[in-house]
């Protein structure tokens, strides 16, 4: 099972991903900083199409990357705007919620029924949740009712889409890992420079509305992503590869997420944030044990 030692290493570089891109939206505008991440993965694997390493594809190919830009485009708007304005110790768990999404569409529109495990899994991620309300209200007012607390949720079930839909492109579409990304992350740069656009236009009497700093760590965002993004891709590409457990063993980046919100960013502790993090990671352990 080569591809959860992929899954992991996806795992691993998606919570420094969530690190540096917390750093890079501090104070800054969010569509900047999401056009000049996509730029910097395409970017990146311009030297792999020069060198003919990335297969050319259909133009219906073409525009089933495009809505998966579209798809992955939106996610983001929603959680990089949720991560800039909440601490990472609270949307690094509540992005680990993707596991529940993804079994919920499986029994929805493909036909599975969970396991008992899975749905012990489920239940210790709402009780989480739960706890996580009570130690967020001093951060963020009432969890439940907080807009950038539903705009995380909203933004990783739509993460959950792009997961389904990523398990079709490559299983049933059998389009080339290496061509998804490339061609899907040029999509998302011309569909985010285009929003930049728009905004530049729309708030032309506030530039403030749109302020916009230049970080190099915005490269790093970039980079680690391409990277993340390589090892799942790879994983979900394998014959044997089951979506809900690459899902949920990409979402052990909550780990590295948590810990870098209090180390790096000084968030508050609290013994709840602790024990809902206790919680979610025990049920993504649920998820994985079938």
């Amino acid at each position: 099972m080569f591809w959860v030692t992929l899954a992991l290493g996806s795992a691993l570089f998606l919570g420094f991903y969530d690190i540096a891109k917390k750093k890079a939206l501090t104070g800054n505008a969010v569509l900047p900083v999401l056009f000049f991440v996509s730029l910097t993965c395409a970017v990146s694997l311009f030297p792999a199409f020069l060198l003919g390493k990335i297969p050319s594809i259909s133009v219906s190919e073409h525009g089933m990357l495009l809505l998966k830009a579209a798809i992955v485009t939106s996610s983001w708007a929603f959680t990089f705007n949720a991560v800039s304005r909440l601490p990472l110790s609270i949307t690094a768990p509540v992005r680990a919620s993707a596991p529940v999404f993804t079994i919920a569409m499986a029994v929805a529109f493909m036909g599975e029924r969970p396991s008992g495990m899975e749905w012990l899994g489920i239940a210790l991620s709402l009780a989480a949740y739960l706890t996580m309300s009570f130690a967020s209200r001093k951060e963020t007012g009432h969890f439940w009712t907080n807009i950038w607390i539903l705009s995380m949720f909203l933004g990783t079930f739509l993460g959950s889409v792009s997961g389904i839909y990523d398990k079709f492109l490559l299983q049933r579409a059998h389009l080339n890992p290496l061509s998804i990304q490339f061609y899907y992350n040029i999509y998302m740069a011309c569909l985010q420079g285009l929003g930049v656009l728009f905004l530049r236009f729309w708030h032309r009497d506030k530039p403030n509305r749109i302020r916009f700093e230049f970080r190099k760590v915005i490269l790093a965002v970039g980079v680690l992503l391409v990277i993340a993004d390589r090892f799942y891709f790879l994983a979900v590409h394998e014959p044997d590869a089951l979506i809900s457990v690459v899902t949920v063993i990409r979402r052990s980046n909550v780990l590295i997420s948590f810990l870098g919100g209090l180390i790096f960013f000084h968030e508050k502790r609290s013994a709840l944030k602790y024990a809902a993090m206790a919680g979610i990671l025990l049920g993504l352990v649920c998820f994985a044990v079938k």
